[in-house]
């Protein structure tokens, strides 16, 4: 393919090879399609303005401008005819110069028209320059999305033109000349930067669709009229953007220069840091090298596009990430089918290499998904998917390195949804099974339809978003009931506790009769801590609860000092102890038989007799115990193995201010006492005891635990705090490190 950056151009024409005679007739009747079928390619953009600006006029902070928006619809409208004439001329000036035996480059400057008027040069003001540059943008990102069929496109214009090797800005119907084209029949439509970008953005959104129409029928219009007839067969078209939004993202910063220059300058040092990577030869042959090689011919930028797609259509089994293929490194693997997948393109494959570049970005793709795989709790099915997208990514990468730079990347931000539809989930519920088949599917769909057009990578990231919304939602709501069940074992734990001192402070040092003792311990506690989580410790019932323990721990007294005339008093009590125990569901005879039983100790005490020791027991057997407090089934938690000695615990008071300091939604590495590790994440702090509560990412309670048993386990190194960033931009971290560690001990 032509490259503008390898031969100098003079009066913007390209020089002419030994190649057949000009066919006039022929690029007349082409000229004719073409604009035919790009015209109706950019009316069909036009007609959706209308909508995509008052789309954006809805949004907030918009509002204000309305008036600004209405007018440029109308000023589009009004100048629709316009607008197409005058890109219809400029498209035509390209095939004029191909009837003359040369090519134009694609011009974005409105000072070359002002000149061709007779006018004169002059300086170009920013807004202009802004314009510019979003048209260069959109000739870009037009030019990704087509790879082989504008690579026939070019060689068969080309040979009409009498053998001119043409590319995308020099091809009269390419991305460049279209942009361009779209950038004139604009430059007179009285509207403001923000719309005209506006408007370009819509382009790069929509255009590419009815283009991809509009260049397979001019490639079969030129098959039929025999140019060029045996070039390989393209594949059927994918229609990729058929079914996209049509409200443009807001216009932004169009101006990719500082992108690019901070790609040249990290993938510079990547480079010089992938070269001592790869010269350990980690896992592979001593030596071996699979570009720069004397003798071998590395791979054109095509050809290794279409050796990936190869590659990602059949995904061999070698590539798999669940072979251990010798311990050899994912790119490694990677290299090695590529170069064997060339042979059955026709190519060499024994004296065929790589381009430096490429091997670069098949090695930093290998190694990130390698640290990715690892890194993150991803197993079975899940892992199995994430790998699939190794070879897609390599093209990505090779096609836009913008991807390593921008973390709102469409391919980025769609490996970090998959990689969280995946991360811990074993595929056990309903739910995780509906997750991970709607991740397989949009992994199938990617590899199925992902040709060179990154635009595939938006649509799916739609559909994978919303539908993982949809089950966070359902996270989220585990999450609630997780700490709600807490909190309720903790509201419970501490009403017993406390219920139990109000007895103990009672009970202690008395020698209680075994029924008396039965009922205090067992019915009356369980009767408080009732009306404690009910009612509260100071309502009324609360009191009288209390008020009747005490009054029979007095007939026990008053029994002790042989007062047996006082017992009487027993019978007024009797509502307040059926009200006791109907709070364990002990009713009519079962309560009478303790009453009667409780009434006979204590008579027996007032004429100085011990009770049976059996009384108690002959009573459990013959009522109904007292019900217990019942809460959610305990989780599995991980072992503390905190010692019991807290004197002794080993922590650092830095750690626990650490601990207590964290916010709710932090990610930790949980570690338990077998050594499995666990990401947690820290769901709910407790109002009562200023514990804290871990879930997984099924919202699932995990551990419960203290700040000081947790500053514990940070000094035991079983607890590290995650790193929040998502799952590309935290490989990509550890990428880095493992690249300058290598280059460090070299």
């Amino acid at each position: 393919m032509y490259d503008e950056s390898e031969t100098p151009f003079e009066h913007n024409t390209v020089a002419r090879r030994n190649a057949p005679v000009v066919q006039p007739v022929l690029i007349e009747k082409l000229a004719t399609q073409a604009m035919t079928q790009l015209t109706s390619a950019l009316g069909s953009v036009l007609g959706r303005v209308d909508d995509a600006l008052f789309d954006f006029m809805q949004a907030p902070g918009q509002r204000q401008d309305a008036t600004r928006y209405i007018d440029a619809m109308r000023e589009l409208r009004l100048r629709r005819s316009q607008i197409e004439k005058r890109f219809q001329d400029e498209i035509g000036v390209s095939f004029k110069a191909l009837l003359e035996g040369h090519a134009r480059v694609a011009d974005f400057s409105f000072s070359r028209r002002g000149v061709e008027a007779g006018g004169s040069l002059s300086l170009v003001s920013e807004d202009d320059l802004e314009v510019q540059l979003a048209a260069k943008q959109l000739s870009q990102s037009l030019e990704h999305g087509f790879g082989q069929l504008l690579t026939q496109l070019d060689q068969r214009v080309g040979w009409l033109a009498g053998g001119l090797e043409l590319g995308n800005s020099t091809n009269p119907v390419g991305p460049g000349h279209i942009a361009a084209a779209i950038h004139f029949a604009t430059s007179e439509c009285d509207v403001s930067l923000h719309v005209k970008l506006i408007l370009y953005k819509l382009c790069e959104r929509e255009l590419a669709a009815a283009l991809e129409d509009a260049y397979h029928h001019i490639n079969h219009w030129l098959i039929d009229a025999g140019v060029l007839p045996t070039l390989p067969q393209l594949r059927a078209r994918q229609g990729l953007l058929r079914n996209r939004a049509p409200a443009p993202a807001p216009a932004k910063d169009y101006d990719d220069s500082h992108y690019e220059a901070q790609a040249q300058e990290l993938f510079g040092t990547l480079h010089q840091l992938l070269s001592f990577y790869r010269h350990s030869a980690p896992g592979g042959a001593p030596g071996e090298s699979f570009s720069g090689v004397e003798g071998m011919r590395a791979l054109k930028p095509q050809e290794m596009l279409d050796v990936l797609s190869l590659l990602q259509s059949e995904m061999p089994k070698r590539l798999h990430v669940g072979q251990d293929a010798a311990n050899e490194p994912l790119a490694f693997r990677v290299k090695r089918e590529v170069l064997n997948y060339a042979g059955r393109l026709g190519l060499d494959s024994n004296s065929t290499g790589l381009d430096p570049v490429d091997e670069d970005a098949i090695d930093l793709v290998g190694m990130l998904f390698e640290v990715l795989l690892d890194e993150r709790e991803i197993q079975g099915r899940g892992r199995d998917l994430v790998g699939r997208l190794v070879v897609p990514f390599i093209k990505v990468a090779l096609m836009d390195r913008k991807m390593f730079l921008r973390k709102t990347h469409p391919a980025r931000r769609l490996l970090n949804t998959l990689a969280e539809a995946c991360e811990q989930n074993p595929g056990e519920t309903p739910a995780e099974r509906e997750l991970l088949a709607k991740a397989e599917s949009v992994v199938e769909r990617l590899n199925a339809e992902f040709s060179e057009n990154i635009a595939i990578f938006e649509v799916l990231l739609e559909e994978m978003s919303s539908y993982l919304e949809q089950y966070r939602k359902r996270v989220e709501l585990a999450e609630r009931r997780a700490a709600e069940a807490q909190k309720g074992r903790e509201r419970l734990e501490q009403a017993r506790e406390r219920v139990f001192a109000e007895i103990e402070s009672r009970l202690a040092n008395r020698n209680m009769p075994p029924s008396l003792e039965l009922l205090l311990r067992s019915y009356w506690s369980h009767h408080l801590m009732v009306v404690s989580l009910r009612q509260g410790e100071a309502s009324e019932e609360y009191h009288q609860g209390l008020a009747i323990g005490d009054a029979l721990i007095a007939c026990l007294d008053e029994a002790h000092y042989g007062m047996a005339g006082l017992l009487s008093g027993l019978s007024g009590l009797r509502p307040g102890l059926e009200r006791i125990l109907a709070s364990s569901g002990v009713t009519g005879e079962s309560a009478a038989i303790i009453v009667r039983a409780i009434s006979e100790e204590l008579r027996q005490i007032g004429r100085g007799e011990t009770p049976a020791e059996h009384a108690a027991q002959s009573l459990a057997e013959s009522v109904p115990p007292p019900l217990v407090p019942v809460s959610e089934p305990e989780s599995n938690y991980p072992e503390l193995r905190l010692v019991s000695d807290r004197d002794a615990l080993d922590y650092q008071q830095a750690d626990i201010e650490r601990i207590q300091s964290l916010p709710i939604g932090t990610w930790v590495e949980l570690t338990d006492a077998q050594g499995n590790q666990q990401s947690v994440k820290l769901a709910w702090v407790s109002p009562i005891s200023s514990r804290l509560m871990f879930v997984n990412k099924r919202g699932m309670r995990v551990c419960v635990a203290s700040a000081v048993e947790l500053a514990v386990m940070i000094g035991e190194g079983r607890l590290n705090l995650r790193n929040g960033n998502p799952a590309f931009e935290r490989a990509m971290h550890k990428v880095l490190g493992r690249l300058q560690t290598t280059a460090a001990a070299a």
